[in-house]
């Protein structure tokens, strides 16, 4: 197992916040070990493969709310921050039952999406899939798309935000955590790789704190973080084509704008110990 390239970091201050000109086995092992919170590759997202799928957004998308679920009395409640979507994120299928409505529409659209968003790159590979072969040539135990339930899920969720509603997200810091009856990770992270920004704010704020626990994750009902928890932010501005990963159990949001548009395609990566890395969502 060796790296792709040598490289070197861009940029280092914040110290939590390592900016790569590519990614590379020792900064994974830095975002795991949560001595940075924080990978920034600019440029990682072909230009012209991000302009194709602007256009289809803009012509073709049927966009729909994203939900963010929180734990209430033990019912799981899915609140609207501000976030539209293309595709069907795997979320909406907690607390249905197996071979519920709701499981085979996330999979039937899973693998309508995968070709769509497929034909939609070519003849360049989809940003998400990229990535994931990323991950596979620098880590031992390799990458794949996860298939908790014994189907393919579907990776690289395009989100949408505009102005009208970008301030939801802006007020509600949250964490975002698999259910630990679907996989037991020990970390959960996300790769957001920015399609289009807006001309000023749409800021993604991470906290510098411990990664929660399952268990604190449920305890937090109504998405209502302990104050202790939300002192400490940085602040990071995405800027067009670029890839940032963070832990996704660390309190995080994203600031509101006044104009244009914050898009991007989305995937959660689940990390174990001596498994791969998996890409959902």
């Amino acid at each position: 197992m060796t790296d792709h390239v040598a490289t070197k970091p861009i940029l280092s201050t914040p110290t939590k916040i390592l900016e790569l000109e590519h990614l590379t086995t020792a900064s994974l092992k830095k975002l795991i070990s949560g001595e940075v919170l924080a990978i920034r590759v600019p440029e990682f997202a072909n230009a012209n493969t991000s302009a194709r799928l602007i256009q289809a957004i803009d012509d073709t998308a049927t966009l729909e709310h994203y939900g963010h679920e929180t734990y209430e009395e033990g019912r799981v409640v899915q609140h609207f921050y501000g976030v539209h979507r293309w595709g069907t994120p795997f979320n909406s299928t907690y607390g249905k039952a197996a071979g519920s409505d709701a499981q085979e529409k996330y999979y039937a659209d899973a693998a309508r999406m995968r070709g769509l968003i497929d034909s939609l790159c070519a003849p360049q590979k989809p940003p998400i899939q990229q990535l994931m072969e990323q991950f596979q040539a620098l880590w031992p135990q390799g990458a794949a798309a996860a298939a908790f339930q014994g189907q393919p899920m579907f990776c690289g969720i395009i989100r949408v935000m505009f102005p009208e509603t970008a301030h939801l997200s802006e007020t509600v810091p949250h964490v975002d955590c698999l259910p630990r009856s679907i996989a037991e990770l020990q970390h959960q992270f996300s790769a957001n790789i920015y399609l289009e920004t807006p001309p000023s704010g749409g800021e993604l704020i991470i906290w510098d704190t411990q990664a929660f626990t399952y268990d604190e994750v449920q305890r937090f009902e109504g998405a209502q973080l302990p104050e202790l928890c939300l002192q400490k932010p940085l602040r990071i501005r995405p800027r067009q084509n670029e890839l940032v990963l963070i832990n996704t159990r660390r309190p995080h949001a994203i600031c509101g704008f006044d104009s244009g548009k914050r898009v991007s395609m989305q995937s959660f990566i689940g990390y174990t110990p001596g498994e791969p890395f998996y890409f959902w969502c």
